[in-house]
């Protein structure tokens, strides 16, 4: 409109370069995120590994996004043991799932208060993780595509929360790609989104459904 000269005032102008300007930043995110989910699902994307402690990682994540918790009234508590809980890994793109995570507890979790970062060693050679929040319950038809790329779920779909419906699928084949699996739980109190991971590099953990739920689990 501007380019045909559509407009009556300096006013005008800026409306419209303001709209373009919000487009443009939402197609480069879904550039960018459409970049990264295609490079994790290729083998051969090459891996940073190195031995990380995920407590540490999970104090640091909660320290990034306390402001941001504290505006929307919801605190961030961490439920792990003071000693370090080390697997080798890519930090980097194990940070991204655990961002996006956090990310998605504090947009779509209406009306939560809590987000609770736990983990534990389940054995030798495997931990969990899991990222909590006690928001709104995700239905449940869409337990099952909430991985799914472009997916989101029914009454999230606002231009307030925005997203690119990518986030969850390039969490699931993050970790994926360290021979780990992710799901996710939601009853009226609780949301779960569980993360098993290998510890060393290299190695895969079979999916086993839990026979307890994910809270007894992670209390044992």
């Amino acid at each position: 409109m501007i380019e045909d000269h559509q407009y009556h005032s300096e006013d005008d102008i800026l409306k419209y370069t303001h709209t373009a300007f919000n487009k443009a930043k939402q197609m480069k995110s879904l550039v960018e995120d459409l970049f990264e989910y295609t490079k994790m699902r290729q083998t051969d994307t090459p891996m940073n590994i190195s031995k990380i402690d995920i407590n540490q990682m999970l104090e640091q994540l909660a320290a990034s996004f306390e402001l941001e918790a504290e505006d929307k009234g919801i605190k961030i508590a961490i439920d792990a043991d003071d000693k370090p809980l080390q697997i080798e890994a890519d930090a980097e793109k194990l940070g991204r799932v655990f961002n996006n995570l956090i990310a998605n507890a504090l947009k779509y979790g209406d009306g939560g208060h809590n987000i609770i970062l736990r983990s534990k060693p389940v054995s030798e050679r495997e931990i969990q993780v899991s990222v909590e929040n006690d928001g709104s319950q995700i239905p449940e038809a869409s337990l099952k595509q909430v991985f799914e790329r472009f997916y989101r779920v029914e009454g999230s779909r606002s231009k307030a929360t925005g997203g690119t419906g990518l986030g969850l699928a390039i969490a699931q084949s993050i970790v994926d790609r360290h021979g780990g699996y992710i799901y996710v739980t939601s009853d009226p109190k609780m949301t779960r989104f569980i993360i098993h991971l290998p510890v060393k590099n290299g190695e895969r953990i079979e999916r086993v459904q839990p026979t307890t739920t994910p809270e007894e689990n992670l209390e044992e």
